[in-house]
């Protein structure tokens, strides 16, 4: 009986000095963002892709406005405390989603936290996505959209089924007394 030769091919050392990479940096950047809080390295990064051409960027790495429809209120509480009130109302801190920033008065505003709810938990099927940004009197712009769950449906939510802004709204302001 022949013995056949493998048919998987060996890893690179390209590709394990790559694996390797992503699994120092990916912990360091989780450390990271635990330590300096995840809203910073966020507007940090989306400061540095909105220095990027958006002629030919994908979706994931340019800065997108936010859409109108999603704009939920204004809430009387600086950035910083509404940040930290947050999680008492069951909202926790989203590492991964799109950046977004708007022009007020010919200023770019960034995105100050991005936040989520999930009603049933991590693998519930749905969740209430809030955005907060500054406000120019020092209080807190909230943007909010219903949508997918992406840990539990990632195409159906890349895909926007189900996607509502005024049902997002809606739940933000049950959320969030202020609202």
């Amino acid at each position: 009986m022949d013995a056949a030769p493998s048919r998987r091919r060996p890893l690179r050392a390209s590709a394990i000095r790559a694996l390797v990479a992503l699994a120092v940096v990916a912990p360091a950047a989780f450390l990271l963002g635990r330590a300096v809080g995840f809203w910073r390295v966020r507007l940090a990064v989306g400061k540095l892709l909105a220095l990027l051409p958006e002629e030919g960027a994908p979706d994931h790495v340019r800065v997108l406005p936010p859409p109108a429809d999603e704009y939920a209120g204004t809430v009387p509480t600086s950035p910083a405390e509404t940040r930290a009130m947050l999680p008492d109302r069951g909202f926790s801190e989203l590492i991964r989603a799109y950046f977004h920033a708007y022009e007020r008065d010919g200023e770019t505003v960034h995105e100050v936290g991005s936040f989520v709810h999930r009603p049933e938990g991590l693998t519930g099927d749905w969740q209430v996505h809030v955005r907060l940004f500054p406000a120019p009197d020092g209080s807190t712009e909230v943007w909010a959209h219903w949508e997918r769950n992406p840990y539990v449906a990632p195409l159906a939510h890349l895909r926007m089924e189900g996607y509502d802004p005024a049902r997002g709204e809606r739940m933000a302001a049950e959320l969030i007394d202020e609202l």
